[in-house]
């Protein structure tokens, strides 16, 4: 959602410039998401979506529509650049804040295609967010509780780790698995699996069996007499 608001804006420009006298546009965004990884998307879409480590990288087609419009833009003679800017913080991003609200209040009939969802669970530990898996070639049971379809159909998976010892559950990692592998993650099972060893750009190497994990146990309520 960060990301369409600055492609909508940059296809403003281009369908009204050229004007006179005007050779370049600021686009004002309290997203860091984007003024921090704008430089980077050229070498994630030249290396197939994926960083330096190889990992691929979420959104790859609303990156792809924020760059086209920045060259359709430079081909009209129009320079675009992206300043970040504390939101709801002047009387003009305030008012732009109340917009948006009502907007979304309000609804209507555009669809977000950008988004792509995945099959969700909830996470045995509580707090926090799920962490780069520390890959060194481990075999271990995991519960997966998150899927995100990556570039190319690869599945970011988060998971807690499940140690059979204490019957107890630790972590919220994250690593990817190919399409076929992750088909067979199911959320919420345990699963022995085997790791790679790499640990900038973990994946799970194979699913070696599934293993029973105990029910989650549930609190009572107390009912409060009349």
């Amino acid at each position: 959602m960060e990301l369409l608001p600055c492609i909508e804006a940059l296809r403003w420009v281009f369908s009204h410039a050229p004007w006179d006298d005007v050779t370049r546009v600021i686009i004002i965004t309290d997203s860091q998401y984007v003024t921090d990884n704008l430089r980077r998307a050229p070498y994630w879409k030249k290396q197939g979506w994926k960083n330096l480590s190889g990992e691929a990288k979420f959104n790859e087609d609303l990156w792809d529509r924020l760059l086209k419009g920045i060259a359709k833009t430079a081909k009209v003679g129009i320079r675009v650049d992206f300043v970040w800017e504390r939101g709801k913080k002047t009387p003009m991003t305030k008012q732009i804040h109340h917009a948006a609200q009502t907007a979304a209040k309000r609804g209507g009939i555009d669809e977000d295609t950008g988004y792509r969802s995945g099959a969700v669970s909830r996470s045995m530990v509580k707090g926090g967010v799920a962490e780069r898996f520390p890959a060194a070639g481990q075999v271990l049971v995991v519960r997966p509780y998150v899927k995100k379809m990556m570039y190319k159909g690869e599945n970011r998976i988060s998971f807690n780790v499940f140690d059979e010892q204490t019957n107890a559950y630790s972590g919220k990692f994250f690593a990817f698995a190919p399409p076929f592998l992750s088909s067979e993650l199911h959320k919420g099972n345990g699963h022995r699996v085997r790791f790679n060893s790499d640990p900038k750009n973990p994946h799970f190497l194979e699913r070696i069996e599934g293993v029973e994990l105990p029910k989650p146990t549930r609190k009572k309520r107390h009912v409060v007499q009349p």
